[in-house]
């Protein structure tokens, strides 16, 4: 009986089509990806690199990214290759790549030194990408994690850039930025009193 379900199995395998290959429904494909050569050069030391973006007036960003995630080769494709959010942050940021696998060390800004994979659990990074912006002091002042399209990352740049940290929390700087309307309710004579 055993052996007549293994068979039965293997013959609904083989007429379905599925294949072992496949992906699974709801998954998502890795997909490889190149850093932008434009990101800056490091030994991921921190506070040297604070340092070197306070005095050319930029602001650190650390992309913390992982080998083959498809939502940081989209973000690296929508934002950090070309357009407007690219020259932007080419200007105002010194851009710093760490792999959340990688074995490299790390000073970070409170002076310890962590491998990049510590680094990322020390920080609370829970997916990646997840983009870490600091002040010229190297304070966090503003932790993003997962895709941005090119529009709401900007944003973000603009909040960091503008030094808008130091006086509102980053929720409250959508408030005041232009909306698109996506639905403008119709006039219903008949349901108003």
């Amino acid at each position: 009986m055993k052996l007549l379900s293994i068979c039965f199995a293997a013959l609904v395998l083989a007429f379905t089509g599925a294949n072992a290959a496949d992906p699974v429904p709801g998954t998502v494909k890795a997909e490889a990806y190149s850093l932008p050569q434009w990101f800056k050069m490091s030994f991921l030391d921190f506070p040297a690199e604070v340092e070197q973006a306070r005095e050319q007036g930029k602001h650190v960003m650390v992309f913390m990214h992982l080998d083959n995630c498809p939502y940081c080769a989209r973000m690296l494709k929508d934002n950090f290759v070309s357009g407007d959010n690219r020259e932007f942050m080419e200007k105002h940021f010194d851009v710093i790549a760490v792999n959340v696998e990688g074995s490299l060390e790390a000073k970070w800004t409170d002076g310890r030194t962590y491998s990049e994979k510590s680094l990322a659990r020390h920080i609370n990074m829970v997916g990646t990408p997840t983009i870490v912006f600091l002040n010229m002091n190297g304070e966090k002042v503003l932790q993003l994690t997962g895709y941005r399209d090119p529009r709401t990352f900007r944003r973000a740049l603009d909040y960091v850039q503008t030094k808008s940290y130091t006086s509102r929390p980053f929720a409250a700087s959508g408030s005041t930025g232009d909306k698109t309307e996506v639905y403008a309710l119709r006039d219903r004579p008949r349901l108003s009193n």
